[in-house]
């Protein structure tokens, strides 16, 4: 089935995976982000010291602090990127659903166009059957024998175009598969009743509201506004605080030792510099997220009026062309056993009815690849 496939495809995917890995690495990249840096001991010692009966030592602990609010903004920059790489696996992993679907729906046209020639090959024979006979009883004439077995022939050359199709899409589908081109594939499982088109404007609030797309682009904006915080920090100084215990002082109530260090950002230019990046960044990812939005109503409306278009056109192919066709050729076959029609009455019957029944089953098959573009479009 459909939804056997896309499971397979996605347990499989290489691609998704390594995606997926990526958005992992990037979660484990929060808790550090936000962490101060590791403390430093220092010792020191005056080796000429040694021998005169008292060792002067230096021993120093310092813990560096960042200005206050730079370590937030440093935390929230990685769960944005996390975010933003969570929103790439997301969307692949909605392509690759919707590639699935699409190759199913091909796979399943494959073996249904097989059938009906199949189905048309055999009765293709029987009229061969009948014509022979009729014409041995000198009730026919040989061009009609001559008509069948051209028809025939012609099936047989397209019976073989359909097996390069099958090929085809099942090579297409063990790619997704990540398998050997030639692996075997079973045939589609028959598809139901085509369901209704879902409403727009309801696929248009769950695209705005939860689309990975959208998703990714708005935490890369969240991102570019906190590395905005952080580069706004680096006008300010970070500070480093230490205790410590010199013995190089003779008198102990002056060893101990406590002190405070920061360095001075005097390049301001620099500074500015990275600020105004961090800004523009942010600025385009602000514009990039407004024209997908603005990408993604269009393409939900289009992929809507596909799908409602594809299953209006089954619709009218199952109950008013096909059953028109098969009458046709019922007739056109009665008439000839009758001996009041010609034979090439019944074969235009033969090849309009081989050609509804063909463009039936490419239908569904569009409606099933055009229903998993719109779902892929509206984030489900």
């Amino acid at each position: 089935t459909e939804a056997e496939l896309v499971d397979q495809v996605i347990a499989a995917n290489p691609g998704l995976a390594s995606l997926r890995a990526a958005a992992e690495a990037a979660t484990y990249r929060i808790d550090p982000a936000g962490s101060l840096d590791d403390p430093m001991l220092s010792y020191a010692t005056a080796p000429r010291t040694v021998d005169s009966g008292r060792l002067n030592q230096r021993v120093e602990f310092s813990q560096r602090i960042p200005w206050p609010g730079t370590l937030d903004a440093r935390e929230a920059v990685a769960r944005y990127e996390a975010a933003a790489a969570e929103g790439d696996a997301e969307s692949l992993r909605l392509e690759i659903i919707a590639q699935a679907r699409s190759a199913h729906a091909q796979w399943r046209f494959v073996h249904e166009a097989l059938i009906i020639h199949h189905d048309t090959q055999a009765l293709l024979d029987e009229l061969i059957a009948t014509a022979e006979t009729r014409y041995a009883a000198g009730r026919a004439l040989k061009q009609d024998v001559l008509q069948a077995e051209v028809e025939r022939t012609d099936l047989d050359n397209e019976e073989l175009r359909l097996r390069q199709l099958q090929a085809t899409v099942r090579a297409r589908i063990n790619a997704l598969l990540n398998r050997a081109p030639d692996t075997f594939v079973p045939p589609a499982a028959p598809t139901g009743k085509l369901p209704a088109p879902p409403d727009l404007d309801a696929l248009e609030k769950l695209a705005l509201a939860g689309h990975p797309e959208l998703e990714r682009l708005d935490a890369r904006v969240s991102a570019g506004e906190s590395r905005e915080r952080l580069a706004e920090k680096a006008f300010y100084p970070d500070f480093q605080v230490g205790v410590g215990y010199n013995s190089l002082w003779d008198e102990p109530d002056k060893r101990p030792i406590l002190g405070v260090t920061i360095n001075v950002p005097l390049d301001r230019g620099k500074r500015r510099a990275e600020l105004n990046a961090a800004r523009a960044e942010t600025s385009e990812a602000s514009w990039a997220l407004v024209e997908r939005r603005a990408e993604l109503l269009a393409d939900l409306a289009q992929a809507r009026a596909e799908v409602v278009e594809a299953r209006r056109s089954v619709q009218l192919y199952e109950n008013e062309l096909l059953p028109l066709a098969a009458e046709y050729l019922e007739a056109a076959i009665a008439d000839y056993q009758s001996g009041t029609g010609a034979f090439l009455n019944v074969i235009t019957a033969e090849q309009r009815k081989l050609a509804t029944d063909l463009a039936l089953a490419r239908t569904r098959a569009e409606f099933a690849a055009r229903l998993a573009e719109l779902e892929r479009a509206a984030g489900v």
